[in-house]
């Protein structure tokens, strides 16, 4: 193996609701074999969002990326997938700005995805959710536990 393989996922208990609470969860693979499985809150006073716990999935697997070598990011987020393969350069090249001249959701993520990816070669793809995909689904399940306020490295 000489690339990262990763699977982001995000979950929110009650989202969109204002007792909503959300995690991040991701499983990486380094060039070497070894796998890292991570999980957290999204941090009080933050959006607890489905949509902003997705992106620090990929913002948390993507700092932990240190070597020089490719990197595929698998997400059932179809937005994330199609922002990294089309619209994320767009967004920076408008100022931060998407067709509707309104900033992405979530813009500081967003910007520090963009910053963590100077440098690397990512690939992301879209993957099924709960179609028995080890990664997608174990990415997932720590999702939750970090949505439920754990915070897991191992």
């Amino acid at each position: 193996m000489n690339a990262y393989t990763i699977y982001t996922d995000g979950a929110c208990h009650n989202n969109g609701k204002p007792n909503a609470r959300a995690g991040w969860g991701a499983v990486l693979t380094n060039p070497q074999g070894d796998t890292l499985e991570i999980a957290g809150p999204v941090p009080e006073g933050q959006p607890q969002t489905n949509g902003r716990a997705e992106l620090m999935a990929v913002v948390e697997a993507l700092e932990r990326c240190t070597q020089a070598a490719p990197i595929t990011l698998n997400t059932d987020s179809e937005y994330i997938a199609k922002a990294f393969q089309s619209w994320l350069a767009s967004w920076k090249a408008k100022g931060w700005r998407k067709a509707d001249k309104k900033p992405p959701e979530h813009l500081d993520l967003w910007q520090r995805i963009d910053h963590l990816l100077q440098g690397k070669e990512v690939t992301a793809c879209w993957v099924k959710a709960h179609s028995g995909i080890p990664g997608n689904e174990r990415a997932d399940a720590l999702a939750t536990l970090g949505a439920g306020g754990k915070v897991v490295r191992k």
